[in-house]
C-alpha cells in the first residue's frame, strides 16, 4: 500500500493529521490527502442537496390541473384520491362482505343475552346488573357471567 492511500485509510478510520503527522507520515503528504478528502466530501454533500432540492421541486411543482389550485384545496384532493380508492377496495369486496355482515348480524340478533346489560331493568329498579348461568356441558359444573353490582 501507498503512503497517500495509507494516509486516506487512516483519515476516513478517524484519525487526525496531527497524529499521523506524529507517527511520521509527510506533513505534505498528510495536508494533501486530508484536503483531497475535505472537497470529496463537500462535493457529495453539494450533490446530495442538490438531488433533494430537485426532487422537492419536482414534488411541489404544480401540473396544469392544479396551478390555480390554493394548497389546502390540493391537500383535501389528495385526500380524495385515498377515499375514492378505498371505496374501490369496498366495492371490489362489497359483494361478499354484505352477505357476511347480513349472516353474522341474524346470529347475533338471535343471542338471547345480547345487549341484555343496557336492556334489564329490574323489578327493584336496578339496571344493567343481570348474570346468566353458564354451564359446562362435560362436566356439569355451572358458573355466573354477568354484570354484578359492587360491594
Amino acid at each position: 500500500m501507498k503512503t497517500g492511500e495509507h494516509v486516506e485509510y487512516l483519515l476516513r478510520q478517524g484519525k487526525k493529521p496531527v497524529e499521523l503527522v506524529e507517527l511520521g507520515f509527510s506533513r505534505r503528504i498528510v495536508t494533501r490527502v486530508s484536503r483531497r478528502l475535505t472537497e470529496e466530501k463537500r462535493a457529495s454533500r453539494l450533490q446530495t442537496e442538490k438531488s433533494k432540492a430537485r426532487e422537492s421541486h419536482s414534488q411541489s411543482a404544480p401540473t396544469s390541473e392544479t396551478a390555480l389550485v390554493p394548497p389546502e384545496l390540493g391537500s383535501l384532493e389528495g385526500k380524495i384520491r385515498q377515499l375514492e380508492s378505498r371505496v374501490k377496495v369496498l366495492e371490489k369486496f362489497g359483494g361478499d362482505l354484505g352477505v357476511n355482515l347480513e349472516k353474522i348480524e341474524t346470529i347475533i340478533n338471535g343471542t338471547p343475552a345480547l345487549d341484555l346489560k343496557h336492556r334489564f331493568k329490574c323489578d327493584c329498579g336496578a339496571s344493567g346488573y343481570v348474570a346468566v348461568c353458564i354451564r359446562c356441558t362435560k362436566c356439569g359444573r355451572e358458573t355466573w357471567w354477568g354484570w354484578h353490582p359492587e360491594q
